[in-house]
Parts: C-alpha cells; sequence; structure tokens
C-alpha cells in the first residue's frame, strides 16, 4: 500500500507540473483562442464604422470602359476588344480578337500583328478552333500592347477569312467577316496635370472638425490590424521554423519595367516632384546595371561611373553614348536646377524604357532589343 501511494503521489505531481506550462503558440487550442479574439475585434470595428454616414468611396470611378466592335458574315461571327479606350504611356492595352463558327467552318485569323506598328506586342496567347456551346468552335487570340508616346492611336479594321464546307451545302463558299476600327487615346503622365513653370502659393492650413466616431473606428482599426500582424508573424514563424523558404529573384530586365511602371503610378509629376522624379528615375537605371552587368553604378558619381564604363567593354558604344546623355539630363535637373518642360519629362521616362529594353538580357547571353 505504501509503495502504492507514494507512485499516486509522483504522479500527480508531475501533472501539476505539466498543468502549470505556459500554452505554446503552435498549440491548435491557442491559435483557435487568437483567431476568436481576432474575429471579435474585427466585427467591432465594422459596427463602429457602420454608424457613420453610409458613403463609400468607389476607387474605379471615372476609369474609362473598353471599346467591342463586332461583326457577323453567315455562319461566321468575330469580335475585336480592348479592356480601356484611355490608357497613359505607363499602362499596357489588352486586345483581344475572338471568332466564332458553325461546325463544317474554318476560321483564319487577321494577321494583327503587321498592321500595328505603332503598337509594341509585350505578350499573345492563342487559342484555335476550340468547341463551344450550340456545336460551333472558337478561335481568340490575346494581345499584351505597349505604346511609348502619347497620341490617339487607330485600331484598324480586321478581317477574318474563312471557308464555309458544312455538309449539305452545294459547293464550298471563301469568305470574310471584316469589323469596324476604331481610337485608342493614349495620355502623357503629366499632361494636363502640372505645369512646372507655374506653381501657385502654399494655402494655410484648414482644421477640420473631428468625429468622435472616426476616432473610435481608427482605434478599432489599429487594434484589429495589430492583432491580424502578431498571428500573421506568428503563423509565418512557424511555418519558416518548419519548411526552409525559396526566394525568386525576378530578371534585370522584368525588375526595372516594374520599377517604371510603379513610378509612373505614384504621380510624381502632377505632384509637382519633379525633382524627385528624376533622381528615382536615374537610380532605377543605375541599379538595373548594376543587376545587369554586375556594375556598382549607385554607388558612384556619374562621371566615376561614365568613366569606369567607358573602359569597360561589358556595354556597347551605341548604348554607352544613349546613357551618358540620359544621366547628363537627370542631373542638370537632381543638382544644377534645371527645371524641365512636359516633352523632356517624357523623353526622360521614354528614354529609360528604350534603354532597358535595348540591353534585356536574351539566351546566350547575347545584349539585342527586348521583345516588345
Amino acid at each position: 500500500m505504501g509503495c502504492r501511494e507514494g507512485r499516486d503521489e509522483g504522479t500527480k505531481g508531475r501533472r501539476d507540473e505539466g498543468s502549470n506550462r505556459p500554452p505554446s503558440v503552435a498549440d491548435p487550442r491557442m491559435r483557435s483562442r487568437i483567431l476568436r479574439i481576432v474575429t471579435g475585434l474585427l466585427i467591432g470595428a465594422l459596427l463602429v464604422g457602420g454608424c457613420g454616414d453610409g458613403k463609400a468611396a468607389t476607387d474605379g470611378a471615372g476609369e474609362v470602359e473598353g471599346v467591342v466592335k463586332t461583326a457577323e458574315m453567315g455562319p461566321v461571327q468575330m469580335t475585336v476588344s480592348v479592356d480601356r479606350g484611355e490608357i497613359t504611356i505607363a499602362d499596357r492595352l489588352k486586345l483581344r480578337i475572338e471568332v466564332t463558327a458553325e461546325e463544317g467552318v474554318e476560321a483564319r485569323m487577321p494577321s494583327f500583328g503587321e498592321q500595328m506598328d505603332a503598337f509594341g506586342i509585350r505578350d499573345f496567347h492563342e487559342t484555335s478552333a476550340e468547341a463551344i456551346e450550340g456545336g460551333k468552335r472558337r478561335w481568340v487570340h490575346e494581345y499584351d500592347l505597349d505604346i511609348f508616346l502619347s497620341g490617339d492611336y487607330a485600331v484598324p479594321a480586321l478581317t477574318a477569312t474563312f471557308t464555309d464546307a458544312r455538309k449539305g451545302a452545294e459547293e464550298t463558299i471563301e469568305s470574310s467577316v471584316t469589323t469596324d476600327g476604331f481610337d485608342v487615346k493614349v495620355k502623357s503622365l503629366a499632361e494636363g496635370e502640372f505645369d512646372p513653370t507655374k506653381i501657385r502659393d502654399v494655402k494655410g492650413p484648414v482644421a477640420l472638425p473631428a468625429d468622435p466616431r472616426w476616432t473610435l473606428l481608427w482605434w478599432g482599426l489599429g487594434v484589429v490590424g495589430g492583432g491580424a500582424i502578431v498571428v500573421g508573424c506568428a503563423a509565418w514563424l512557424i511555418r519558416r521554423s518548419r519548411r526552409p523558404g525559396v526566394e525568386w529573384v525576378a530578371p534585370a530586365h522584368e525588375w526595372a519595367f516594374a520599377e517604371l511602371h510603379r513610378l509612373a503610378n505614384a504621380k510624381l509629376i502632377e505632384k509637382g516632384m519633379v525633382h524627385e522624379f528624376y533622381f528615382r528615375l536615374s537610380m532605377i537605371v543605375r541599379e538595373y546595371i548594376e543587376r545587369r552587368f554586375q556594375l556598382t553604378a549607385p554607388e558612384w558619381t556619374t562621371e566615376e561611373f561614365l568613366v569606369h564604363l567607358r573602359r569597360s567593354d561589358a556595354l556597347p558604344a551605341v548604348h554607352r553614348d544613349a546613357l551618358e546623355q540620359f544621366l547628363q539630363r537627370c542631373d542638370m535637373v537632381k543638382f544644377a536646377l534645371y527645371e524641365p518642360t512636359t516633352a523632356e519629362i517624357e523623353g526622360a521616362f521614354n528614354a529609360a524604357r528604350d534603354f532597358v529594353q535595348k540591353t534585356a538580357f536574351r539566351e546566350g547571353g547575347e545584349v539585342t532589343r527586348a521583345a516588345a
């Protein structure tokens, strides 16, 4: 009996020690409790926000809708569409050509690329003779297009030819279907928004009435956001401890195109931040050179960089001359307080983008023009 009681007391002591251990973040019960707390805080914040005036902002307000042109000839219908009728030089235009025909009709898509010298084809997807409802077939060509200069650009009338050899027909018929052309407007980055030569005086601050409901809302969102960050960090640490991550490094030209697109969307020109725009533009080009040609360009002055570049054979002479002119124009704005015109601003942006396109890395290590 004495031995049994001793074993029982030892077991009880070990259970008491285990019950005093703090719960781990990896414990399913602990994670479930954290998620319930965060969900409750989020619902409370939404209820506080619902007491306001009920006015919601629409992010997509004012966007220009796409353009669709459709034509039909006998058993064949063709549709040409773009996602937007008005873009900026920093945007891409998505164009879709779709042809549907009845069974027994063989359609041939229009040669769009040969008719669009003003557009650069960045990407292309093709679907041929896909069966769809109603016993018909569908052909689809999709293009991602770049336009580097502002203005009005015409998408011409496009023609698809077809051969009608359906059963029951007396003879094979050759015919075509043509859609109407339409225009796409491409705006400059600084068009109608900012004139660097006409800067008005800064107005004084205007006091806004404080609404206690908004204060409660922001506090609620702060608590919810903080809780979400804590939970996210804990989950990330748990996943990282269990599985090593793999980092993918984008090619230098893809990185540069993404940074140029981000710079255009920052609308620094419209905000009057011309010097900041030129500073960031030149840094994108310099870091692209470092990534592409393994040159430590961002750490040197322009003169030091150009001297080193003349001694190196990493970049052909035709590209060195264009790069030297670009960097010198940027330095005039950054350090000589030169105020560029709207045309010069747009030209600098296009020069940077053109330099990246012409020096992008291709298979075999050749320096060729990037695919449009």
